[in-house]
C-alpha cells in the first residue's frame, strides 16, 4: 500500500499491532479532539497543531496508558553501581514491595525501562537459551516477577 493511500486507521491498527503506544495515543487523542477522523489520510497526523493544554492533556492520557497497551511494565533498581534488578509488574509499587521481599531494602528509585529494556536478550546458562524481555513477559502469567539482575552493560548475573 502506497504510503499515500493510507489512513488513520491503518496506522492506529499498526501502532496497536507494533507495540508503538505513543502513536497509538497520539491519534485517539487527535480523534478525541476532533482533530482528524479514522478515514483520513495518514499524512494528515503530520499537520497537527495542539495547544500547550491540549499537549498536557495528551501526556497526561499517554503516561496513564489509556489504551492499555501496557499493562505490564518493566521495571529497573539499581542493587550496586553497576548492577540492576529488573521486575515485571502493573505498577511501580508491586516491583518496589516484591524488591523489598526478595532483598529486603525499600528503594525509592525505580526506573520505568520498558523502552529500554523489552527487546534486549538475557542469556540462561541452566538451559542455555537466549530469551528477549518480550518473549518472557509473554511467557509470564504471576505478576508481579523478578526477571534477573544485570549489570549495566547488559551482562546477566543472576536470572531465574
Amino acid at each position: 500500500m502506497l504510503e499515500k493511500e493510507r489512513t488513520i486507521q491503518t496506522l492506529f491498527d499498526e501502532a496497536i499491532q507494533f507495540d508503538e503506544p505513543y502513536t497509538a495515543h497520539y491519534i485517539y487523542f487527535a480523534v478525541l479532539k476532533g482533530k482528524v477522523t479514522m478515514q483520513d489520510k495518514a499524512e494528515k497526523l503530520f499537520n497537527l497543531s495542539f495547544t500547550k493544554s491540549e499537549m498536557e492533556d495528551f501526556r497526561l492520557l499517554r503516561d496513564s496508558d489509556t489504551l492499555n497497551m501496557r499493562p505490564i511494565k518493566i521495571f529497573a533498581i539499581q542493587r550496586s553501581a553497576n548492577t540492576y534488578a529488573f521486575y515485571f509488574a502493573k505498577c511501580l509499587g508491586d516491583a518496589r514491595k516484591l524488591h523489598h521481599q526478595l532483598y529486603g531494602v525499600w528503594e525509592n528509585k525505580i526506573t520505568i525501562a520498558y523502552n529500554q529494556m523489552i527487546d534486549k536478550s538475557i542469556y540462561f546458562p541452566y538451559s542455555n537459551e537466549t530469551k528477549t524481555f518480550r518473549q518472557l513477559l509473554k511467557e509470564t502469567v504471576v505478576f508481579p516477577r523478578w526477571v534477573c539482575e544485570m549489570e549495566g552493560r547488559g551482562k546477566c548475573n543472576i536470572c531465574n
